[in-house]
């Protein structure tokens, strides 16, 4: 009971230090309360992942729209104004403004180091690179990425590609562990893969790692749903690992050979 308490007690230490350190940007929560209240419309399900890096412009909050389940990396910086009208004006006196909305829809990604100008929107579904700079609207769902953002790969086969490299993603974390520690992980490491290979029939019982991420987005009925329609890749974890593990030391009989 007493380490309940005192870990409850450093939680608000720390709070109450990124309070002091950050302002409003000491935690997502409070940064959109902030930012709500000077104007803008902001979702409540929307994450940031640090938000005392993030930078949403503060000059007219109330031309920014970010609807549901959107990401915001760190680093981030998203501008509803432009100052570079000041080497005009510096150059003949006259003075011309750039300030411009910013809407981004809902289900959106932005990726570490990114900057949305002004004069922008984003539809759904889309994923925007880290370091990328989206200069203009992004109307088709997909990934963009660079300087100027341009899109990657459309929405629809970007999905089918993560679809594909499920199996092989997986098998490279548990190639990696295996490597590194000399022995099988335990499945709980695989909290973006247990739907390869996790059983059905264990839905209720299975380790928070993988419920939390049915529950994420707050879609956790469809996502229930989802997987029980679905049938994995292995009939279970020990499955899947042999299948690894045969494949690792397949490789490895290989180069000794060699």
């Amino acid at each position: 009971m007493a380490l309940i308490k005192l870990s409850g007690l450093a939680k608000k230490m720390n709070d109450m230090r990124r309070m002091l350190l950050y302002g409003p940007r000491y935690s997502t929560e409070s940064y959109i309360r902030q930012l709500r209240r000077l104007g803008a419309d902001i979702h409540e399900s929307v994450k940031m992942v640090s938000p005392e890096t993030i930078l949403i412009d503060p000059t007219m909050p109330y031309l920014l729209r970010i609807g549901k389940n959107v990401s915001i990396a760190a680093n981030v910086t998203i501008l509803t104004h432009d100052a570079g009208w000041l080497v005009m004006k510096a150059d003949d006196g006259v003075v011309r403004g750039h300030v411009a909305p910013v809407t981004i829809g809902n289900n959106v990604f932005i990726g570490m180091y990114s900057i949305i100008l002004c004069n922008v929107t984003i539809c759904d579904n889309v994923i925007i690179s880290a370091g990328s700079v989206v200069t203009s609207s992004l109307r088709e769902p997909g990934v963009y990425a660079g300087n100027p953002a341009r899109l990657v790969i459309p929405y629809d086969r970007y999905l089918a590609l993560r679809e594909g490299r499920q199996v092989q993603e997986a098998y490279r974390v548990a190639k990696a562990y295996y490597e590194r520690y000399g022995k099988k992980p335990p499945q709980e490491i695989f909290g973006d893969y247990f739907w390869i290979f996790y059983p059905r029939r264990d839905i209720d019982r299975m380790p928070e790692v993988f419920s939390s991420q049915l529950k994420i987005e707050g879609n956790y009925e469809v996502s229930r749903q989802k997987f029980m329609e679905s049938e994995p890749d292995f009939d279970g974890y020990d499955a899947f690992w042999d299948w690894c593990f045969g494949r690792i030391e397949k490789k490895r009989s290989k180069n000794d050979a060699g």
